[in-house]
């Protein structure tokens, strides 16, 4: 049951990836809307937002997933997930997801990702808490950007996963 769920898990990832990287086609050309979840373009002031999805079933071992964005200056792009479990799990997978708003379209578009996976042999204290600390570099300034994440997580034969978006910041 663990293979079946961990090629489901992958197969899905990475179907997603395919039909969501636009880095083939020029931005400018590019009509593809990398999602249509909607987030709030927050004030100019702000260089940073913060999304947490926590776990409201008791007995669920995925308590909480956090992604945080922040401006790092010159066009870099700071990002930040971590997964937070009751227990130890076997497997972690946290994909991120840096989209930029269109104006003219007036939706996200998908400009770079990020994928990490974690397991339990690696973490000889235990998977507990893992964590995706990563820069975006050289972004094109004098636009929104934000974060989308997935995180998936397998326990035994138990599968859970959380998918947190940041409100949009502007980047000068």
């Amino acid at each position: 049951m663990r293979k079946i769920l961990k090629c489901i898990s992958a197969g899905i990832l990475i179907s997603s990836m395919i039909f969501s990287n636009v880095y083939a086609v020029p931005y400018e050309t590019n009509n593809y809307t990398s999602v249509d979840e909607p987030s709030e373009l927050l004030s100019k002031e702000i260089n940073r937002d913060e999304a947490v999805e926590t776990s409201v079933r008791k007995g669920d071992f995925f308590a909480q997933a956090e992604l945080v964005i922040t401006d790092e200056g010159n066009g870099d792009i700071g990002a930040l997930a971590i997964a937070y479990f009751d227990h130890s799990v076997d497997e972690v997978y946290i994909t991120i997801y840096l989209d930029r708003w269109n104006e003219s379209t007036e939706k996200w578009q998908q400009v770079a990702y990020y994928d990490a996976e974690f397991y339990e042999e690696d973490y000889p204290d235990g998977l507990t808490n893992p964590d995706v600390n990563i820069t975006f570099l050289d972004n094109e300034k004098g636009y929104y950007y934000r974060l989308r994440s997935v995180f998936s997580a397998i326990d035994g034969d138990d599968y859970e996963g959380f998918s947190p978006t940041t409100s949009g910041i502007w980047i000068e």
